[in-house]
């Protein structure tokens, strides 16, 4: 249990209806010489910057980033096949685009026939169907190898959201 000293009482002695103590005042800057302002969130080993590997890549694709076009609207929905060879998205314009997963992530096909936005894709175990959920009350069971439509499940009272 903290105890009060003396002194930060009396501080306050002839202050009555003035503001509560408050707690000490710290100097800006520390006597090692490091800004008290400032925080360093990541810093490599100093041998890093030496042998020139700070930039180990453990990815097959061809940059860090990588900017995917091909959607007339916003994606609402992004999904790996287990192997992580192929990327499903689905969007706004009612479509899912097919992306190879590596290299330039250039696109490889097109899963069209849903009548209202795509909001999850879910590949199956085995990767070789996409399931999709759309607004249109629709879920779609798609052949992932040629992109054609193998199913519908209708009947939805709303719009189906997820797929799991």
């Amino acid at each position: 249990m903290a105890r009060r000293s003396s002194a930060s009482n009396s501080t306050n002695k002839g202050n009555e209806g003035t503001d509560p103590p408050s707690k000490r005042h710290r100097p800006d800057s520390r006597d090692d010489g490091v800004d008290g302002g400032e925080i360093t969130l990541f810093m490599p080993p100093p041998d890093t910057h030496a042998t020139g590997h700070s930039d180990i890549r453990t990815s097959s694709l061809a940059s860090s980033t990588m900017k995917l076009s091909g959607h007339k609207g916003s994606v609402y929905c992004l999904a790996y096949d287990p192997q992580g060879d192929v990327l499903c998205s689905g969007s706004f314009d009612s479509t899912c685009l097919l992306w190879n997963a590596g290299g330039n992530c250039e696109n490889i096909n097109v899963l069209s026939g849903h009548k209202n936005a795509i909001l999850d894709v879910k590949f199956t175990c085995d990767s070789t169907k996409i399931i999709t959920a759309s607004a249109d009350y629709i879920l779609g069971v798609y052949d992932a190898m040629t992109g054609t439509r193998i199913k519908r499940f209708m009947g939805h009272k709303g719009i189906v959201n997820a797929v799991d």
